[in-house]
């Protein structure tokens, strides 16, 4: 009964608060309201709309800024929703902008400021004091927040730091909110407790100055990763004896699950706090603002995205947190404001507030500039109405974008009753429909679950369908913090055993290959299945070790252990089936990993040889022998048997180069320098070698880039494991304007020397000691200057430790010059000035590697450009130019990058390798296999493919053709010409036939050190003579050796380079609208 009477009441008040509004309205707020109300059915000119917001006005110069908003126009046509004088100007001022730019860009961006003016207010003290005394004489309150540049460093925290304070000292100012991570940028959640103490450390001195005057202090809430450090952070500084007479606010989210949990802890701690004299605080209920951010974010890391999955769960909850607020005995300790544009929602508030007797302690809040004329007759009803109003400063207005997308996507999301609101009237439909989910969400509010979404069991990757990658470690649950803090508690040397006999564990090998050939495919992937299983079963023991002996920080390692366990995985469910062809295993491979990444590239190696049926010997690196140790035992505990994989610890030296040159070694699998790939082939021509080498990779950043965005991007790409991964990005490439102008250059100084340097063991470390002291190209990078260089960032070493150094970033790196050639390996940055795109993308083609390159710019058509012109095999737009994933983004480069065949690890043809493929008929005609080939390059190489389909970002395995195959043949063989003719035909690949009868070894020698840059590979049918490839290799030509087979699968990819684009597809969380979607 007091459901439905109250729901009635609710209702009617509703329906009273909505009519009293709709007579309120002045003309500019109906003409506004009108066009927001088209704008719901116009899809094309709300996706212009956003885009024109977000991307139009990157650069400073009117001319590109013309030019781009121009494109914008021309590929999402004229707004429908605009008055049609609005589309007349636009039609004007697009002509306009072509010859006078400078004129008609900055009147849009006027317009523009003028139109979000009611929502952002101005930073500028001046007038920002003048708006909030102005709306105190209309009887509102207002809660100011500042938006500004993106945190993503201390000296910008302790800027806003200084902001807050400033604002705190105003006399109109009585009411503030700030984020924890607005005054802390190294918020690390494997640093729990140090994190929590710096932020408490902020907060006391914000509530200091407050205090004195009565100044309210709100704790905002945006991502869910904040939840638990700003709840303990709030309650732990408010229960200290400084502070316990002080009244302080909280934001609580209703979309999370957690929060109805976090209510019910923070009302037990706030009537203890009572208990002992302390003052009231206020919850400020919030239903959520970030779900498309914490969408993406969950679903790039594979775990459940902490918002509720439906509208209706989130408002049932919003009013069972509600409802527990105005109870008396809560309403005595905590004041709550309910925040809402939601006329039911309002009305709720006040007719449990009245029926409660609470009417004290309950606020309505709702947003500045939103509704004006529903929040004056809500004020006139709740005798008071408080406004949250951020304000920014007219240099920071492109910093406001992200809170201007986020509100234009809220006031037009289908559900929302602001997307309803215009044109909103008691007996319309939409009305109607209103009530009856206030009503459902009434009646359901005790129904909806309150456990955290992200303690859900997830599908478990061993049971799924499809290959589904393994989650990351969710920091954020006190659980996983707790596991790793055991294993690191328990952790114990490795102690692993000296190398076996060279002999004996050859022979052993041997042995063992033809027995573990014999198992079945099934069994094989049975027993990569379980090992997966295990490595996850230990994966903070794994961690554990890796931060002891190998100098990663936690979460380098816990991403390195995911990866181990996806190349289980992956390769068990990837071992090709092909028709009319037979696999025969290599025999014996030796694995010869690096130390930068110790646990996931070893495994991988390991597991796809051991998929193709090989036995294999893994040589770890000697500075990471322990980790593989463990490594090795896990594997042995999912049941590959200890002949089939064995452990072989020697050193680099004669011992190493014996083992690589045997002869019952069939292939060795190398990741390292590429100057150690030519030693080993020196060392053994006819060897074959599978090699992932060195890198040089680039950053561009254009002048359409979301600057702070590049700037974060390339320091995590720059300095992650203290640029110790071969696609770290070691330089940055950046058009004039950007580069010159001193904010970006203050942020990227920011942003890096605020990254905490320190040991591994200390868990607020992210740029940690390189794995020996430095020394040639990488002392050279970190101490000396080139002509014409300077330091933006100067690295500094550790008295303690000389593996430990800081962070570098060199200014006015030249074209040609030492560093722009030269991998160096640490934690070291160059910056190169680019006068455009073009020349930008011939300095990031212009070295000898193309492992990784990316670019951060917002404008599609310079995407486009710079995709089918960059030269290297991971490509990544606006994101990271680290971090690549199983199957999402398989790892592989080319040029230098790469020696061998060129399949990319952690992708479809990576095991494949591990065979040799033939014919299983003798004869087959070439009609049959011309249709093979064809079949194949129609359905498959000629397409994209995407096959982990990520709402949030596209990644995208293509190939593309081969700079060339030389063909050698030991004597005319009409069958195998006419496959290479044909597969060079298809592949669009230039050929060029060599048969030795006609072209003797000596002649073919003489004339391969001048193809080389006509040709990629050598591919060779037979026995080949040692000189041959050994001049081959000099000629930076790869060797295949291999028979052309009648199946086009098999056959077409050794004429075809491996290629993964992955791109950002959002902004904000928001999912970019291309035009193509409102054509």
């Amino acid at each position: 009964m007091f459901d439905t009477t109250i729901a009635n009441r609710t209702v009617d008040l509703a329906k009273r608060l909505l009519v009293a509004a709709n007579q309120n309205i002045r003309a500019n707020e109906k003409k506004q309201s009108e066009q927001l109300a088209r704008m719901m059915n116009d899809a094309a000119g709300k996706a212009f709309t956003m885009a024109m917001v977000d991307e139009t006005f990157r650069s400073a110069k009117p001319a590109v800024q013309a030019r781009r908003w121009r494109g914008l126009l021309r590929d999402f046509g004229l707004p429908q929703y605009f008055s049609w004088t609005d589309r007349l100007l636009l039609r004007i001022a697009s002509a306009a902008s072509i010859v006078a730019p400078q004129i008609v860009m900055p009147l849009i961006a006027a317009r523009m400021r003028a139109d979000s003016a009611n929502v952002i207010l101005n930073g500028e003290m001046d007038e920002l004091r003048k708006h909030v005394r102005q709306r105190i004489s209309q009887g509102f309150s207002i809660n100011l927040n500042h938006l500004g540049e993106a945190v993503l460093g201390e000296e910008e925290a302790q800027n806003r730091l200084r902001v807050a304070l400033d604002y705190l000292k105003q006399p109109e100012v009585n009411y503030l909110s700030v984020k924890i991570s607005a005054v802390f940028s190294q918020i690390n959640l494997t640093a729990y407790d140090q994190t929590l103490t710096a932020i408490k450390d902020r907060l006391r001195i914000i509530y200091r100055a407050a205090m004195p005057e009565g100044k309210f202090v709100n704790l905002d809430m945006e991502e869910y990763r904040d939840l638990r450090l700003t709840l303990e952070a709030f309650q732990q500084v408010l229960s200290e004896p400084e502070f316990l007479h002080y009244s302080a606010g909280i934001v609580l989210q209703a979309y999370i699950p957690d929060s109805w949990n976090a209510l019910q802890e923070l009302a037990a701690w706030a009537k203890e706090r009572a208990a002992t004299g302390g003052a009231k605080v206020k919850v400020r209920l919030v239903k959520g603002a970030n779900m498309a951010m914490e969408d993406v974010e969950a679903e790039l890391h594979g775990w459940h995205s902490a918002p509720y999955r439906t509208k209706a769960e989130t408002d049932a909850n919003y009013r069972r947190m509600m409802e527990f607020c105005v109870q008396p005995e809560h309403a005595a300790v905590l004041r709550v404001g309910v925040a809402s544009h939601n006329l039911f929602d309002v009305a709720l508030a006040l007719t449990l507030r009245e029926e409660f007797g609470t009417s004290d302690s309950v606020e309505i809040e709702m947003l500045e500039g939103m509704a004006n004329h529903q929040a004056r007759v809500v004020k006139e009803q709740a005798g008071g109405l408080l406004l949250y109003a951020p304000a920014v400063q007219a240099k920071d207005f492109q910093s406001a974008m992200a809170y201007l997308v986020r509100r234009l996507d809220e006031n037009t999301s289908p559900q929302n009753f602001l997307h309803d609101l215009f044109g909103l009237t008691p007996d319309s439909d939409a009305w109607h429909e209103q009530e009856r989910r206030f009503r459902e969400g009434w009646e359901h509010r005790r129904d909806v679950a309150s456990l955290s979404r992200r303690q859900l069991p997830c599908v478990d990757p061993n049971r799924a369908a499809h290959f589904m990658n393994q989650p990351d470690s969710d920091w954020t649950q006190y659980q996983t913090r707790e596991q790793l803090d055991e294993a690191i508690a328990n952790w114990t040397p490795a102690l692993p055993p000296p190398a076996a006999d060279l002999d004996a564990a050859l022979d052993c090998a041997v042995a063992a290959a033809e027995r573990w050939s014999a198992e079945s495919v099934l069994q094989r992937a049975e027993i990569l299945h379980h090992a997966g299983q295990v490595m996850q079963q230990r994966r903070f023991e794994s961690i554990a070790e890796m931060q002891r002996t190998c100098k990663k920080a936690i979460a380098e390692a816990d991403a390195e252990v995911s990866e181990a366990i996806d190349f289980a995985r992956y390769y068990a469910e990837h071992y090709p089936h092909y028709p009319e062809v037979v696999g025969k295993p290599l025999g014996v491979v030796v694995i010869t990993p690096p130390w930068n990444f110790p646990y996931a590239i070893p495994c991988g190696g390991v597991l796809a040889a051991l998929m193709a049926g090989n036995a294999v010997l893994l040589k770890p690196a000697p500075e990471s022998t322990d980790i593989a140790w463990l490594l090795v035992q896990q594997l042995w505990d999912a049941g590959v048997p200890r002949d089939v994989l064995q452990f072989y610890p020697c050193a680099d030296g004669e011992t190493g180069k014996r083992l690589i040159t045997d002869p019952r070694v069939n292939a060795v699998v190398l990741t390292g320098a590429y100057q150690t790939a030519r030693m080993f082939q020196s060392w053994r021509p006819s060897l074959h070698l599978f090699a992932e080498t060195s890198g040089k990779n680039a950053l561009v950043i254009t002048a359409q880039a979301d600057r702070e965005l590049a700037v974060k991007d390339l320091v995590r790409s720059a300095f992650g494991h203290a640029g110790q991964k071969c696609s770290a990005a070691s330089l940055a490439i950046i058009e004039a304007e950007v580069y010159d102008d001193p904010i970006f250059q203050r942020q990227l100084h920011d942003t890096a020397a605020s990254l905490m340097v320190g040991p591994a063991t200390d868990r607020t470390s992210v740029v940690t000691p390189v794995i020996r002291e430095p020394e040639s190209s990488l002392m050279r990078a970190l101490t000396q200057l080139d002509a014409g260089e300077s330091w933006l960032l100067k690295p500094k070493v550790s008295a303690e430790d000389p593996c430990l150094w800081s962070p570098g970033i060199r200014l006015g790196v030249k074209p040609g010059s030492w560093f722009h050639k030269t991998e160096c390996f640490g934690p070291v940055l160059g910056l190169m000035r680019a006068e455009n795109l073009e020349q930008a993308i011939a300095w990031q083609n212009d070295v000898d590697y193309g492992l990784t390159a990316g670019i951060h710019t917002l404008d599609e058509s310079e995407q486009v450009r710079w995709r089918d012109s960059v030269q290297a095999g991971n490509l990544y737009i606006n994101r990271p130019t680290t971090g690549a994933i199983v199957q999402r983004q398989p790892f592989g480069g080319w040029k230098k990058s790469s020696i061998g065949p060129g399949s990319k690890a952690g992708g479809p043809n990576y095991v494949s390798l591990f065979a040799r493929w033939s014919d299983a008929s003798v004869d087959v005609p070439q009609a049959k296999v011309e249709q093979n080939y064809r079949l194949a390059w129609n359905e498959y190489f000629s397409q994209e493919h995407d096959p982990s389909h990520l709402t949030g970002e596209s990644n995208i395995f293509r190939y593309r053709p081969a700079r060339g195959v030389l063909l050698r043949l030991p004597s005319d063989d009409p069958s195998t010409i006419a496959r290479a003719k044909l597969a060079a035909q298809i592949t669009g690949t230039p050929l060029e036939i060599s048969v030795a009868t006609k072209e003797p070894d000596a002649d073919f020698i003489a004339r391969l050190s001048s193809v080389g840059s006509r040709f990629e590979f050598l591919r060779t049918i037979g026995d080949v003579n040692d000189a041959v490839l050994a001049a081959a290799h000099q000629a930076g030509l790869n060797w295949i050796d291999a028979p052309l087979t009648a199946n086009g699968y098999v056959e077409l990819r050794f004429w075809l380079r491996e290629q993964s684009i992955t791109r950002t597809l959002h902004r904000y969380g928001q999912i970019i609208q291309a035009p193509s979607d409102h054509a």
